[in-house]
């Protein structure tokens, strides 16, 4: 086998791949590649966003919200202990299931200075068992009431007791350190119940805390439960997974969310879990496990989960049915404290992470994370594709691989999104991000061997044809067979006035540096607008719109470059005027319609150019300008296609020479808001059409400047002295061409 039979793209594609592959094993077991797990996470965030929010399996799950209508209204929840206690009371009243708090009671609470504390209980306990006398009545009362307000820690220790149904809060600190403090009384409550460690799981492992902060044993010991209110943030600081597990000394705690749901289910604590396995049992259920312990929550998006206003709770003015025998979650919904950034949600309150958990686990919804062999056989499907399209039959034109490729990633994103709405989370951002450097490499392998020689050609015709014409023919080589299309195009001719009389004056050397001192600014303006220019002829420029590329507004773009030819003249006359040459006047022919477009001539030499009767009305156009002494004439066709974005006047119906049918010439004035037709113009066209003729000359002549008003009126003149006969259509003869 030779050398330039090798498919270089082809083996560079597949050697990339097994490349790519052996990488991502390494991404996936021993390090991360740099900005991979970001760009994984923003495709989740993605999925959640198409996906869109989703209301809960049930309204188990309640939210009581410490709002701002709370703030407003009950302050004193915020500020003591006393108030939290008649917030629990108040949620016992409403006999629901199980109350959790996202906050925990470390510190005793300071009222006073410890030192006037003493005191005032002192002075009030011995009051309290002092004659009548000893104080007044006032004094007893007010004192009594400043000893409560200083009870606060002993009234929300005899309300967590008295409810029985309360799970605190507890807060690792200090992740990835050794473990400090001993373990805090009913902490137990958190931990898991079954643990066994065989020392495996790498990335798995959960993370240990050294030291952890939870309420005061006063206040602990009446608990129902506990549990963990630590999240997890990603690199972009957004909250996508919870742990559900946290090491402590040698124990392991479960999140918050984990604990409410096992204790509705009747099965507190009811977990077995062995250190490092891919998977937790929660009372039957089997929870998948990702970085850390972690599990990836479902969210459900913003606001979905029920609130209820703490304020509300407290007056008693909360429906009953909103909050009896539910999984009560309490935490800080106000201005703007514990917000996370969530998929869903960039102001999500903390406590919906919590509460998201306990519903994600009771619904069984859990999201679960396809393997590592899922993402390596994704990636080297996708390489394959990409290798396959470097197969000379499929790579005969360029953008076919691309094409291909894109088309496989979209498939495959489709299905990633098809399987995520089913709760399996599959790799997006390892096997896209190696497809497309497989992609690049098959590219750069084709540029560099089979693409110079296509280079080469490119460099060759772009010295003749436009680059359009030549991306379609080494795109497709067949192109280049004579032969055409039927296609709607528009058509301009421009020509120089007075051209032959102009140019004998001149010097052959001067010509030809005058030539192109004109046409390069013309051409200029045409293949900025996506034309094509098609040929000189001399002096004259013919150009198309929408061949070979189709552009949809191509009559607008030809009106628009007609308009900028006659200023870039303007131009270029000032600079001949200011160097002693006399100034020039083009006219320019635009015509739109069905055309033959294609390679034509023989089989030895052809040109990419356009044919037919539409062509030849445009060439006519062009010829007419002198006769009406106007700088762009266009066709019907074009004035209606060309839309409101530009101002035309009807001149005349004319039949041009070598056409047997007539046609409507309309004048491009400008552009729409820059130009304006005199209303007296199309009222003398009107009698001129009524045989008026006498009256028709009159309105023309009175249009003073009006070039073609003035040809009118000459005509209108003749007519009156010689009328036209009782057939006369209203059509004129083309003079010349």
């Amino acid at each position: 086998m030779t050398k330039r039979q090798v498919n270089v793209p082809f083996v560079t594609a597949v050697v990339a791949t097994l490349a790519l592959v052996g990488l991502l094993v390494v991404h996936a077991r021993v390090s991360a590649l740099p900005g991979l797990t970001k760009l994984e996470g923003m495709a989740i965030d993605a999925r959640f966003a198409l996906r869109g929010p989703r209301p809960p399996a049930s309204d188990r799950v309640v939210i009581v919200a410490l709002d701002d209508a709370t703030r407003a209204r009950d302050p004193e929840v915020f500020q003591t202990r006393r108030g939290w206690a008649t917030l629990l009371r108040a949620l016992a009243r409403y006999d629901v299931k199980l109350i959790a708090i996202d906050l925990f009671f470390e510190a005793p609470e300071v009222i006073l200075p410890p030192p006037l504390a003493a005191r005032v209980r002192a002075e009030d306990d011995r009051l309290r068992d002092a004659p009548p006398d000893a104080a007044p009545p006032e004094l007893r009362a007010l004192l009594h009431d400043v000893a409560g307000e200083l009870r606060g820690d002993a009234d929300l220790a005899a309300a967590v007791a008295e409810t029985h149904r309360v799970f605190l809060g507890a807060y690792f600190r200090d992740l990835g350190a050794g473990s400090g403090e001993a373990e805090p009384p009913q902490l137990q409550l958190a931990r898991h119940g079954e643990v066994a460690d065989g020392g495996g799981g790498g990335a798995r492992r959960p993370v240990h805390a050294s030291h952890v902060d939870f309420s005061l044993p006063a206040i602990a010991r009446g608990a129902a439960g506990a549990g963990a209110v630590n999240s997890f943030h990603d690199g972009d600081d957004i909250v996508r997974r919870m742990p559900l597990a946290i090491g402590y000394h040698d124990a392991y705690y479960m999140p918050l969310g984990l604990a409410v749901a096992l204790a509705d289910l009747g099965h507190p604590g009811d977990t077995t879990y062995l250190v490092g396995e891919p998977t937790l049992d929660a009372a039957g259920r089997t929870l998948p496990l990702d970085r850390a312990a972690s599990l990836d929550l479902d969210f459900l998006g913003k606001a979905e989960l029920p609130h209820v206003s703490a304020a509300d709770v407290l007056a008693g003015t909360a429906p009953k049915s909103a909050l009896a025998g539910k999984l009560v979650f309490v935490g800080l919904t106000y201005a703007t404290v514990d917000k996370v950034a969530t998929p869903l949600d960039r102001t999500a309150d903390g406590i919906e992470l919590h509460a998201t958990l306990a519903e994600n686990v009771l619904a069984g919804r859990i999201l679960h994370r396809a393997g590592l062999a899922w993402m390596l056989a994704a990636t080297a499907l996708l390489g394959l594709v990409v290798a396959l399209a470097q197969l000379r039959a499929i790579r005969r034109r360029a953008w076919v691989p691309a094409v291909a490729v894109l088309v496989a990633l979209a498939g495959y994103l489709a299905l990633a999104q098809l399987l995520f709405a089913h709760g399996t989370i599959v790799a997006v951002a390892p096997p896209v991000a190696a497809t497309l450097v497989v992609l690049a490499a098959a590219t750069i392998a084709n540029l560099a061997t089979e693409g110079r020689e296509k280079a080469h050609l490119r460099a060759v015709f772009s010295q003749y044809v436009s680059r359009a014409v030549v991306d379609r023919i080494l795109a497709d080589p067949a192109r280049a067979r004579l032969g055409g299309e039927r296609k709607e195009l528009t058509v301009l001719f421009s020509d120089i006035r007075s051209f032959s009389g102009f140019a004998e004056d001149m010097k052959p050397e001067e010509l030809a540096a005058f030539l192109g001192e004109y046409l390069t600014p013309m051409t200029d303006l045409v293949l900025d607008s996506g034309g094509t220019l098609d040929k000189y002829i001399g002096d004259a420029v013919m150009a198309i719109w929408s061949a070979p590329v189709d552009i949809p507004d191509h009559a607008a773009r030809a009106c628009e470059v007609a308009l900028r030819m006659q200023d870039a003249l303007g131009e270029l006359n000032r600079g001949w005027a200011a160097r002693g040459r006399p100034a020039i006047a083009i006219g320019i022919g635009l015509n739109t319609g069905a055309m033959a477009v294609g390679n034509m001539g023989s089989a030895a030499r052809f040109d990419y150019t356009v044919l037919g009767d539409q062509v030849n009305l445009a060439s006519r156009l062009e010829a007419l300008t002198k006769e009406y002494g106007v700088g762009i004439l266009v066709g019907e066709a074009t004035a209606q296609a060309a839309g409101a974005r530009f101002v035309f006047r009807e001149l005349d119906v004319v039949r041009v020479k070598g056409r047997a049918g007539a046609a409507p010439v309309f004048e491009l004035v400008g552009r729409a808001g820059a130009a304006r037709v005199e209303p007296a113009f199309a009222e003398a066209l009107a009698a001129y059409r009524r045989r008026e003729f006498a009256a028709a000359r009159e309105q023309f002549a009175a249009l003073a400047g009006d070039r073609a008003a003035a040809t009118l009126a000459a005509r209108c003149e003749l007519l009156a002295a010689a009328p036209p006969p009782d057939d006369w259509d209203g059509v004129y003869d083309q003079r010349s061409k």
